[in-house]
C-alpha cells in the first residue's frame, strides 16, 4: 500500500491530512517532529511522499527535513504545508512543493500524485462525475 509520512506537531492537522489520505486509499503514518519523520522514514520502506508543516520544534524544520529526504530518498517526494509564511522557490529543494493552509483535500492528493516515488503503486484517483 501506498504510505504518506504526515508530519506536524498539530494533532488536529495530523488527524485532518491522515483522513484526506485514507479515503483516498493511501496509508498514512505519522510523526510530530523532523526528528521523528526521520526514523520513521529509516524504519518503513513504503513511504512514497512527506507532507510537512514548515514550522516544528526541534532542529529540524521543515526546510531542514525536506533536505534530508531529497538528499537520501531521492525518488520521495516532499510537500511543505504552511500557514504562515510562503517560501519563494529558491529556498525549496529541488523537487519539494509547497502549499499554503488551509489546503483543500483536492489540491493535497494532486500534489502527493505529482510529487510521490514513481516507482511506488498508487491507489486509483476517483472518478470525476460528467456534468
Amino acid at each position: 500500500m501506498a504510505t504518506v509520512l504526515v508530519v506536524d506537531d498539530e494533532p488536529l492537522v495530523v488527524d485532518y491530512v491522515a483522513d484526506i489520505l485514507g479515503q483516498s486509499g493511501f496509508k498514512a503514518v505519522e510523526a510530530r517532529s523532523g526528528e521523528e519523520a526521520l526514523a520513521r522514514l529509516a524504519d518503513e520502506p513504503n513511504i512514497c511522499a512527506v507532507i510537512s508543516d514548515v514550522a516544528m520544534p526541534g532542529a529540524v524544520d521543515g526546510f531542514a527535513l525536506a533536505r534530508s529526504v531529497r538528499h537520501d530518498w531521492p525518488h520521495m517526494g516532499v510537500i511543505l504545508v504552511s500557514g504562515v509564511m510562503e517560501p519563494a522557490d529558491i529556498y525549496l529543494p529541488t523537487g519539494v512543493r509547497f502549499v499554503a493552509k488551509p489546503v483543500r483535500a483536492a489540491t493535497l492528493l494532486r500534489l502527493v500524485r505529482e510529487v510521490a516515488d514513481p516507482r511506488a503503486r498508487l491507489p486509483e484517483p476517483p472518478l470525476r462525475a460528467c456534468s
